[in-house]
């Protein structure tokens, strides 16, 4: 008769089995001396089959699958894992869709047995599908994305993942736990696997302040729609904070108790390149400036503002005087001195809340929200000094000047853009006078100028 352990093993491997299912990853088993294979459903699903219909399977049928050139690859890893030198084997690599395209697959594995005379024997693994996260990598040029899910052979599987593999209860009473979760979970949220099963509400308590309430309300969602978990939040673990993504699939229990089986990743490193790229989507490269799309889309927030409440504001226009003898005399790398050092000393000049943007070329905009006629001249005056006096070094003969033109808010405005439209008129009636000085558009003046 079978032992208790045997049981208790049985258990511990059919919950894991559970846990990998919920997060979606393909799982294969291989005798290296043998070339037998075992694969599960999913494998087959990522290149579009069934598994009967791949059968009989064999690592041939890897082989087949996967791309040439990095079977090379995967060959190399796998004998520097063999010989010791790796604790796992990780690999990234394309395997062919019954549709002709290319797959991108995360293979993680490990060695389980060796031959009496000490050569590798079976080796098992997960494949999990990263084509759309190789896409966003390879646009954003050699950013990897650390949010796959890496699982080891049933009881082993759980210390590969980049992040814990947890199942998370919630009974009829309100009770929580974490029957199971990995040693990852102390990383993450500082608190060990024993005090999550004995109490889970201990890991809430380190989900930012700000993002717990969000991250109880997609819990409940999906206990009561009976749809996966995903949500991503932010952790306190330290003092530092980082970003999760948390993916789980709910299993209902005939008692009412719910339990989630998934995995949660660090994706602090997408979180910081999203923001970077937000970052470039929305700033001038040369100035640091909001660009003009970034401007437009402030100014909108500022009209709708307006419409709602009578929030009035300004936008002061100007452009550099004389500025194409700039890049005449001196070449265009002084000209972008000259645009950099300008915007840096106006930004210096700004209200918190103000909005410096770079409209194209040599021409630049403020915004200022809750400001009248009056501030705005002066605000615009303490500019147009400011650049006058600005000192380039290495070229201390230079002298920039601006003009200004001054516009304020109209609730009889259509558009956004008006504003902008009375500000240039203004800008170019202190073109015509002379330049270096602050015109205020004024109502009386546009049909004469």
């Amino acid at each position: 008769m079978p032992s208790h352990s045997f049981y208790l093993q049985q258990d511990e491997a059919s919950r894991l089995k559970t846990i990998l299912e919920g997060t979606g990853a393909g799982t294969w088993e291989w005798n290296v001396q043998t070339g037998e294979t075992i694969f599960n459903e999913r494998w087959a699903e990522i290149i579009g089959y069934s598994l009967e219909e791949l059968q009989p399977v064999s690592i041939d049928t890897w082989m087949k699958h996967a791309h040439p050139d990095d079977l090379a690859l995967s060959e190399q890893k796998l004998t520097a894992h063999f010989r010791g030198d790796s604790e796992y084997y990780e690999c990234e690599a394309r395997m062919r869709h019954r549709d002709g395209y290319w797959v991108w697959v995360r293979d993680y594995g490990r060695l389980v047995s060796r031959t009496l005379e000490g050569e590798p024997e079976w080796i098992s693994g997960t494949h999990i599908e990263i084509s759309s996260s190789k896409q966003y990598e390879q646009r954003l040029e050699q950013i990897k994305a650390e949010q796959q899910q890496t699982i080891q052979r049933f009881e082993k599987m759980a210390s590969l993942l980049p992040g814990v593999v947890f199942q998370f209860e919630i009974r009829p009473d309100g009770t929580m736990t974490f029957p199971y979760a990995s040693a990852g979970i102390e990383r993450v949220y500082g608190v060990t696997p024993e005090q999550a099963l004995a109490d889970g509400t201990i890991v809430f308590q380190a989900i930012h302040p700000e993002d717990r309430g969000f991250v109880e309300q997609t819990i409940n969602h999906s206990k009561k729609s009976g749809e996966n978990w995903i949500c991503e939040y932010r952790v306190i673990n330290e003092g530092v904070v980082s970003w999760v993504l948390g993916r789980s699939k709910p299993e209902f229990k005939p008692n009412g108790t719910v339990i989630w089986h998934g995995a949660i990743l660090d994706i602090t490193s997408q979180k910081t390149l999203e923001e970077e790229l937000r970052q470039t989507s929305t700033t001038d490269d040369l100035t640091g400036a909001a660009n003009r799309r970034r401007f437009t889309e402030v100014l909108s927030w500022e009209f709708e503002r307006l419409k709602r409440n009578g929030a009035g504001y300004a936008v002061v226009l100007f452009d550099f005087d004389w500025f194409k003898r700039v890049n005449d005399h001196y070449g265009h790398h002084v000209g972008d001195l000259v645009l950099r050092e300008t915007a840096h000393r106006i930004k210096n000049e700004l209200r918190t809340g103000d909005t410096l943007g770079r409209i194209g070329g040599e021409e630049f905009a403020v915004l200022l929200p809750q400001c009248d006629e009056n501030s705005a001249r002066q605000f615009a005056e303490r500019l147009r000094r400011s650049v006058e006096q600005l000192r380039f070094i290495g070229f201390d003969e230079l002298r920039g000047t601006i003009t200004c033109g001054v516009a304020i808010s109209d609730r009889t405005d259509e558009k956004p853009s008006q504003i902008l439209v009375r500000a240039d008129q203004a800008m170019y009636r202190g073109k015509a006078q002379g330049r270096n000085q602050v015109v205020v558009f004024d109502y009386n003046d546009q049909d004469s100028g």
